[in-house]
């Protein structure tokens, strides 16, 4: 299920003419292989003619390359936690919205719909012809002459002129009315279930952003797939981190780019349900209990160096004076 072999491509253009650059990474029984193959053409796409890297802006590289001693590949793939149901043999991930295509459409469609109502909202007002003519005026049946009398009289553009049967004049407004609510209801629905679908718990995506989660208690308590669902991505970007590191790691050897040694890779994402009034709290009921000391707290909330918060508690300090009238 792992990827043991990748092709990087990476593109200059020099004036006119196009270089393109494979590199193939693979192992080769237990030896790493990294071999480039460089090509020359017309436009982005065109790979037809090879030419040797020596020619190519990339000639400081070597077309084969051979490493011994390498424990994996030197690259890192990062895939989301959602197992690859479409191609069960391919060791590609899939992406988060994979499995919510179709509500993603439905969305759209809803979105689209909703927009459109709100253009079509526009008040309009139908007034006989025979309003729009002076008294003892002549009658022009054209659309240009009813025009230019609205523009004259001053009417504003949503009065359109009709024509009418009988002897009475005509008048009507339309006023559509917006579903706004219903349509945001059902627009709510379908992010739920995108949401869930994704991932996320059931309401974590809302057009109203005060239905939602406010505090970091309210998360913790009711949004556990959410947080289950952030620390799978996070451990798979933990995984894909490791392996780029090792590869820097073995390139600075190879190449004498940093003192050989063991390094630690430590990993600090922050909690996703902290929050910082609540801890500044909890800190300083450490400091008055005496569990810590001061000069902590202020380096820890105020963004003071321990230097000078040292400096500012040891000024702040009461001195007792010495059996001959100096302070200590």
């Amino acid at each position: 299920g792992e990827i043991s072999g990748v092709v990087f491509v990476n593109q200059e253009t020099v004036g006119k003419k196009y270089y393109t650059r494979l590199e193939y990474h693979r192992f080769i029984n237990d030896v790493y292989a990294i071999t480039n193959r460089c090509y020359i053409g017309d436009s982005a796409n065109d790979t037809s003619k090879r030419v040797d890297i020596a020619k190519t802006p990339w000639s400081d590289l070597l077309e084969e390359s051979f490493i011994q001693n390498v424990d994996g590949p030197l690259y890192g793939v990062l895939k989301m936690p959602h197992a690859n149901n479409v191609d069960v043999d391919s060791p590609m991930g899939l992406p988060i919205f994979s499995d919510a295509i179709e509500e993603l459409k439905d969305l759209d469609i809803a979105y689209s719909r909703n927009s459109k109502e709100i253009l079509d909202s526009k008040r309009t007002v139908l007034l006989d012809s025979d309003r729009l003519l002076p008294s003892g005026g002549k009658v022009a049946n054209t659309g240009l002459y009813f025009k230019n009398q609205r523009e004259s009289m001053g009417l504003p553009d949503y009065v359109k002129n009709v024509y009418g049967n009988g002897t009475e004049d005509f008048y009507q407004e339309i006023n559509p009315q917006l579903n706004t609510d219903t349509r945001l209801s059902g627009l709510n629905a379908l992010l739920s279930q995108i949401g869930y679908k994704i991932g996320y718990s059931n309401g974590y995506f809302v057009f109203n952003e005060s239905t939602g989660i406010q505090t970091a208690t309210g998360v913790e308590a009711e949004q556990q797939r959410t947080i289950q669902f952030i620390k799978d991505v996070r451990d798979k970007v933990e995984g894909c981190l490791d392996r780029v590191i090792y590869a820097l790691n073995v390139f600075a050897d190879l190449y004498d780019l940093a003192p050989v040694g063991v390094y630690e890779v430590t990993y600090d994402f922050g909690d996703i349900t902290y929050n910082r009034e609540d801890d500044r709290a909890r800190w300083w009921g450490y400091v008055v209990s005496g569990k810590v000391p001061a000069w902590m707290f202020f380096a820890k909330f105020e963004g003071m160096s321990e230097e000078d918060a040292k400096a500012m508690v040891a000024e702040a300090t009461p001195k007792q004076p010495t059996l001959f009238g100096n302070e200590e």
